[in-house]
């Protein structure tokens, strides 16, 4: 990993441990902006919709904040809902056989502030628009003609009979040719040392692993929020490729994605026994202070269904080859 990445993205706390149930501040990539003007958002809703926060304990919390429940990030262009703040059980589900070791002792977890998080995962539009760049591995150029349907339907069949694009475009006429991307399929095939960056143009930040698994579960102790293929893209019904975002059922706060489609990056260093060192509860907890691997969450196209869980725990060593089930959300302070 180059040493700016690595600034930026994983500065720890020199007084923090390893492994170790920490409740400090986080560190470069939790970061955000200080004071709560609010400047960075434009309000799309300001009230919670009963009809999408679906728990009535989660739309007491977020009424309670006096915060705009719905907003866009100005400089991403992203869609964020309040998350309030509360305490939740953090783990292995009960009586789920499927947990991992990893995933125990199921402990309980305060999170004393509220936060925004993207109601999907970040979008290879969202990120072109302001990378410039999109190094996803699913992605379709589609080629369409300025001047209309009618002549773009006439490049398609000359193609079709074996015509090249440019032959195409100078025999279906004039027009301007313009290239558009799957723009709301997640982005993918990205490490966190390749979103530092996006990060820091547009000042938002990974959520924690806890804020990741407290805004999953939306206040709900199951393994999942719904059905499976309800909510989910995995290896079920995938056909072994990401899908736009949002075209599941959401949770009940609003979230779309949260389990399947593509793993989502946090914030947090990986280590298989962190929990251990959590057992008599953590506030505001932001992982071990540095290690040899990174968490990330929800499962994606590529796994099985036992792998999309709240409490399933993904790492990857880092620095780590490029995949092409991973992307990320994005979360912000007020």
């Amino acid at each position: 990993m180059h040493n700016w990445a690595r600034d930026i993205v994983f500065m720890a706390a020199s007084s923090a441990l390893l492994v170790g149930c920490s409740t400090a501040s986080s560190g470069g990539l939790n970061k955000a902006s200080s004071g709560s003007s609010m400047s960075w958002a434009q309000v799309i809703d300001r009230n919670p919709d009963p009809a999408v926060v679906t728990n009535p304990e989660m739309l007491a919390k977020i009424k309670a904040t006096g915060l705009p429940w719905r907003v866009r990030d100005t400089a991403s262009g992203i869609e964020m809902l309040l998350v309030p703040p509360g305490e939740f059980v953090m783990g292995m589900s009960p009586g789920d056989m499927a947990a991992m070791d990893d995933e125990r002792p199921a402990h309980e977890v305060t999170l004393t502030k509220p936060f925004y998080l993207g109601r999907t995962e970040v979008t290879q539009g969202q990120w072109t628009q302001v990378m410039g760049y999109n190094q996803s591995y699913f992605q379709e150029a589609n080629y369409r003609i300025a001047t209309g349907a009618e002549t773009d339907a006439k490049v398609a069949e000359l193609m079709r009979a074996g015509y090249t694009l440019e032959e195409a475009r100078s025999k279906a006429g004039a027009g301007e040719l313009v290239e558009t991307f799957s723009s709301t399929w997640p982005i993918e095939t990205i490490t966190p040392d390749e979103i530092a960056p996006y990060l820091m143009k547009t000042g938002l930040r990974l959520p924690t692993e806890a804020e990741w698994e407290y805004a999953c579960r939306a206040g709900v102790r199951e393994p999942l929020y719904g059905p499976l293929d309800d909510i989910a893209w995995y290896t079920g019904n995938s056909q072994h490729k990401t899908h736009p975002v949002g075209g599941k059922m959401a949770n009940s706060l609003g979230f779309y994605d949260m389990i399947g489609n593509v793993w989502e990056w946090c914030s947090d260093w990986y280590s298989a026994d962190y929990y251990a060192t959590c057992e008599n509860g953590a506030t505001d907890p932001t992982g071990p202070a540095m290690n040899e691997f990174r968490v990330a969450r929800g499962g994606s196209w590529d796994h099985v269904a036992k792998n999309c869980r709240a409490s399933f725990r993904e790492n990857h060593f880092m620095p780590d080859p490029r995949i092409t089930d991973f992307g990320f959300r994005v979360a912000r302070n007020p």
